[in-house]
């Protein structure tokens, strides 16, 4: 038996011994919240500590602990800030990223959710169809505790439907409300198929105010001819009335259409009777220009007729020779491994896009003296080699080439430049004018290019021509003329030459007006000429301009210009590094005095 001395001393000890600490339980983020609509629209779990979660309103972290949620839900801040942005939302048009972040995020909508977005990859990196039939299947096993992979149902042919009657569905839609309201031009280019039905792509331009730039959309590809057509002619009233007929169908203003881009045949841009007289017709004050790319094409394919068919003809023999035999390819290899020269294939001359010629020339360049060396091997033995043999010995060809090797890329390199996404409306003018004026201090006088108007300069005329012994016609022409000792063939030579450059002026006068007012007066919104100290007397006045964007009222039309004049002011605070849409779009939101200035200016120009 216990004493009783041991028994108080056992109850003063309990008394005196401090309770252990009982550690606390940390809630962690319970995904079944996410199914209430109370906190779908604005709770979510936060990825860096499972205990806490997040307010997408507020955007503040707490405990994940349902009473500490409730009570931010009811807080004054949170009920502000949920007010705030449904309101804000509601204004905006919604895209397909609002759709799916709007959606209630129940198990059957995020399944819809994925299948869309999977869809539009698929749609957006021109995926095969046919892959989505191994994806599917394959989903579940890569990602085996997602339920939502384990649901998904997307293959061939449901990825298709979704693709047109969702996504393309919508994204029309979206389309048709910008161009209701925003001008635009149209690009439209005819075309036969592999299965000879005539269809035409019709494609707009237009400033999207959304995301302060100007962007291409495609709008429709039509077929010309159904069924039920008796009448197969392709020409300038049928295709003006299927393109006009394609915006009308969905209560499209013509108002908005301020510009018409094409290529440059006569059933699009003849001055009577085509598709462009009849938008000027339709649309007055439109803006009409032809493809520069395509007319650029068009000038070298001409350019390149007058010299000596045996270049073509040499390019194409040597790749016919190599192309369907590869033991040749591999003794070509075997000769470049000697010469110690790249071992690169011989290139393809197009049939129809002579710009390509640029790469081909170069290449044979590159490999002249193997190709020398190889072809030296086998004329005796081969019949087919002795005309490459001939040119790839002769220099007045390797002269040929090295002139090809310095034209075309002053063709190819404007054309590139042309070909970019970038907006270059501004420099077109400015670079069109520069190039022809090169040409023409290549063939004329210095003194009459620069004194007379370039619009009145005709390349044909021969008394501003230089001598032939002073055309330029670059180092690589020369350096092989100094190894030719018969002087006609010199001559000829340099002949041909100078009516390749002519033949190019001609072409490039024809195709591009360089006296446009449009075009010239375009040019002057160039980025470095606004802030320009000579403005004033260049473009005084904006108004005349651009008399089919411009407002209809005197009033408008006043603060237009007084916006306009007063612009140079406050360039300072304005970023020129900027593309010319983005410039205009970020001139729109300047402010000076409280106020928003330069509002008019800038939808004028960038539209």
């Amino acid at each position: 038996m216990e004493s009783d001395g041991d028994s108080a001393t056992d109850r003063e000890d309990s008394l005196t011994r401090v309770p252990a600490k009982r550690k606390r339980y940390k809630q962690k983020f319970r995904e079944e919240w996410l199914l209430n609509k109370e906190y779908s629209d604005w709770l979510r779990k936060d990825n860096r500590d499972l205990s806490k979660a997040v307010c997408n309103v507020c955007n503040t972290s707490f405990s994940a602990e349902i009473s500490v949620i409730k009570r931010h839900k009811e807080g004054t801040k949170h009920v502000n800030n949920l007010k705030r942005c449904s309101a804000s939302t509601s204004k905006k048009q919604q895209s397909i990223v609002s759709v799916f972040k709007s959606m209630p995020t129940n198990e059957k909508q995020l399944v819809k959710t994925s299948e869309i977005k999977l869809a539009a990859f698929v749609a957006e990196h021109k995926v095969s169809y046919n892959v989505m039939n191994h994806l599917a299947d394959l989903l579940p096993k890569l990602f085996p505790d997602s339920q939502i992979a384990k649901d998904i149902r997307l293959k061939r042919t449901k990825v298709q439907a979704v693709i047109n009657n969702c996504i393309g569905e919508t994204e029309k839609e979206n389309l048709i409300s910008d161009l209701k309201s925003q001008m635009f031009s149209i690009l439209i280019d005819e075309s036969t198929d592999i299965a000879v039905v005539k269809t035409v792509a019709v494609v707009v331009r237009y400033f999207d105010p959304m995301i302060g730039k100007v962007i291409t959309r495609f709008w429709n590809l039509i077929q010309l001819f159904d069924e039920k057509t008796t009448d197969h002619v392709a020409n300038a009233e049928k295709l003006f009335n299927t393109v006009i007929g394609s915006f009308q169908k969905y209560e499209i203003p013509t108002e908005n259409i301020i510009g018409f881009g094409s290529d440059g045949c006569n059933t699009m841009m003849g001055c009577n009777n085509s598709v462009s007289s009849r938008f000027r017709q339709r649309c007055p004050g439109i803006i009409v220009i032809k493809c520069i790319c395509h007319s650029l094409h068009l000038c070298a394919s001409d350019a390149c007729k007058e010299l000596p068919l045996n270049c073509e003809k040499m390019a194409r023999n040597i790749y016919n020779y190599f192309k369907s035999s590869s033991k040749r390819q591999s003794e070509l290899k075997e000769f470049q491994y000697f010469a110690e020269a790249d071992v690169h294939k011989i290139l393809r001359p197009a049939q129809t896009r002579w710009l390509s010629l640029n790469a081909v020339v170069q290449r044979i360049l590159e490999q002249w003296d193997v190709l020398r060396l190889y072809f030296n091997s086998k004329w005796l033995e081969e019949s087919e080699c002795h005309d490459i043999h001939a040119c790839l010995n002769d220099p007045i060809i390797k002269a040929y080439y090295y002139f090809l090797a310095w034209m075309l890329p002053k063709f190819t390199t404007l054309n590139s430049c042309f070909q970019s996404e970038s907006i270059l409306i501004t420099k077109l003018h400015g670079k069109m004018t520069a190039f022809y004026k090169e040409l023409l201090l290549l063939v004329l006088h210095r003194n009459y290019v620069n004194s007379a108007p370039i619009e009145t300069i005709d390349p044909m005329t021969e008394i501003n021509h230089k001598d032939l012994k002073d055309i330029y016609l670059g180092l690589g022409v020369q350096k092989e003329l100094d190894s030719v000792e018969n002087e006609e063939r010199k001559l000829t030579l340099r002949k041909m030459c100078k009516n390749f450059i002519i033949r190019a002026c001609v072409g490039l006068r024809k195709r591009y007006c360089f006296n446009d007012k449009i075009m010239t007066e375009i040019a002057k919104f160039d980025l470095e000429k606004v802030i320009s100290d000579d403005r004033e007397e260049s473009v005084s006045s904006l108004f005349p301009l651009l008399p089919r964007i411009a407002p209809t009222s005197i009033q408008h039309q006043q603060e237009l210009d007084d916006e306009w004049r007063k612009l140079p002011l406050y360039y300072k605070d304005l970023d020129l590094s900027q593309p010319p849409d983005v410039f205009w779009h970020q001139v729109s939101f300047h402010v000076n005095s409280k106020q928003r200035e330069f509002i008019l200016v800038s939808i004028v120009i960038a539209a």
